[in-house]
């Protein structure tokens, strides 16, 4: 991203990038600028004027977020060319494209069971072509071509992919393939309403749930989901726990809906900490089929930003977690997310496992040449492996062996993450050009997420 620190009489420009106009989708240039202590995505089209996106309240979170080191590791093999400037109309990815993919989605259907009044691929109703075992078999085997060091990590999506009967079989073929991560997205209606189906999930590999979790308040689903939830949440969550089958909760905020409710959830999580392995916070995006109206400013009324979340999860907690120990992704844009890791210990206090010493060790490789496919390995295995449930059994640490020592952490173990997707208000090409998760099309593509969901989906 290039930085500038010009000034004019509304704002004070602190860096350049591109985007695409909201309505025409022709690229303009872009920037983030301080105005009244606050930091704002502004853009503005010849034809259809200027918009300005809310970034953080506080224009320092910007500012010290921002500047969080970041190492590019390009994918192995471009799949389009790209054209300075269009970011992101050469998409696929093209050969601009700065990082290369931890997280593949693989849209299974685009039915559903539920018609939610929010949902960014706009799923509903039963009709539709789903794509058969023999095209995935073929998505699984480029997939293969296209990653690096191992294998992508795989997000099953849609849709709701439950409301296939074959999933089990497609999970088990990815496992089968040598994918070691299999994610399934999902609003666990059929988990709870289907005795036994956790167990075909987790028999087929499927390495863990991230389920549709927006609140603790039957309100806040009425009016995300169209209808009480809160009940058939947690019925699914207790199926997964008896099939031993990881669950992370997945919010999706919304400002005077449930951005207060960021502790409940939390305290929601660490009621079950057994099976439930973490919280994965996702401001709502202003993409595909939702409630949101204009605030005249050319954004949206409600929209939550990544700080206001970090900011949530420490006041809401009564500082249980600091904001401190949430960090930005060292391998992606720092904007696109924060990640904190924690152990609960055995009287109930909760230990951080980055803060300082994740900081202190990011800041040591500017030392030395980093080998880009370790840290590739790294970071799709750290995925992978922090939603392990562990073995059962409780106990002290100082009376632990190691194997029961390393059970022990891995049931205690839990993280609280967060993804501020961006649509079509606030997409910045120097965000997508670090794009870790990416969607697979049907015409054998890799699409930045954001991209894929503002500009691509239904083309």
């Amino acid at each position: 991203m290039g930085s500038a620190m010009t000034t004019d009489t509304d704002h004070r420009i602190l860096s350049k990038t591109q985007s695409l106009c909201p309505v025409c989708l022709k690229p303009v240039d872009a920037c983030y600028a301080e105005s009244g202590g606050k930091t704002y995505f502004r853009k503005s089209c010849p034809e259809h004027g200027e918009v300005s996106v809310l970034v953080a309240d506080d224009a320092a979170d910007y500012v010290g977020w921002s500047g969080a080191p970041v190492v590019n590791i390009a994918p192995k093999t471009a799949l389009t060319k790209g054209r300075e400037g269009e970011c992101p109309l050469c998409c696929g990815t093209c050969d601009l494209h700065l990082q290369t993919a931890c997280c593949v989605l693989l849209d299974v259907t685009g039915r559903c069971n539920q018609s939610c009044p929010w949902c960014f691929a706009r799923a509903g109703g039963t009709a539709g072509d789903d794509p058969g075992l023999d095209a995935i078999e073929g998505w699984y085997d480029r997939l293969l071509e296209l990653g690096e060091e191992r294998p992508f990590n795989i997000q099953l999506s849609g849709g709701e992919p439950t409301v296939r009967d074959d999933l089990p079989e497609i999970a088990r073929m990815g496992r089968e393939k040598g994918f070691d991560y299999i994610q399934l997205n999902t609003n666990g209606r059929r988990i709870a309403e289907e005795g036994g189906y956790a167990e075909k999930l987790k028999g087929a590999g499927v390495s863990v749930a991230f389920l549709q979790f927006d609140g603790t308040r039957d309100d806040i689903y009425e009016k995300l989901r169209g209808e009480p939830l809160l009940d058939l949440k947690r019925r699914a969550i207790e199926a997964c726990r008896r099939a031993r089958l990881p669950v992370t909760l997945v919010p999706t905020l919304l400002d005077g809906v449930n951005l207060d409710d960021i502790g409940g959830i939390i305290g929601f999580m660490l009621e079950r900490l057994d099976v439930v392995k973490g919280v994965h916070f996702q401001p709502a995006s202003f993409f595909g089929r939702h409630g949101g109206q204009p605030d005249g400013m050319g954004d949206f009324r409600g929209r939550v930003t990544m700080f206001d979340v970090m900011r949530g999860i420490e006041s809401q907690t009564g500082g249980l977690f600091s904001r401190e120990d949430l960090l930005p992704i060292s391998t992606g844009h720092p904007l696109c997310c924060f990640s904190g890791s924690y152990l609960r210990e055995g009287d109930g206090s909760i230990r951080s496992l980055m803060g300082a010493a994740q900081r202190a060790e990011g800041a040591s490789c500017c030392c030395q040449e980093p080998d880009p496919l370790e840290i590739i390995r790294k970071d799709r295995d750290f995925v992978l492996n922090k939603w392990d449930m562990g073995e059962g059994g409780e106990g002290g640490e100082s009376h632990m062996g190691f194997d029961e020592f390393i059970s022990y952490i891995k049931r205690n173990r839990f993280t609280l993450t967060g993804m501020a997707f961006q649509d079509i208000g606030n997409l910045d090409a120097e965000r997508l050009k670090r794009c870790r998760v990416q969607v697979f099309t049907g015409d054998g593509r890799l699409v930045p997420f954001c991209a894929y969901n503002s500009v691509y989906r239904g083309r």
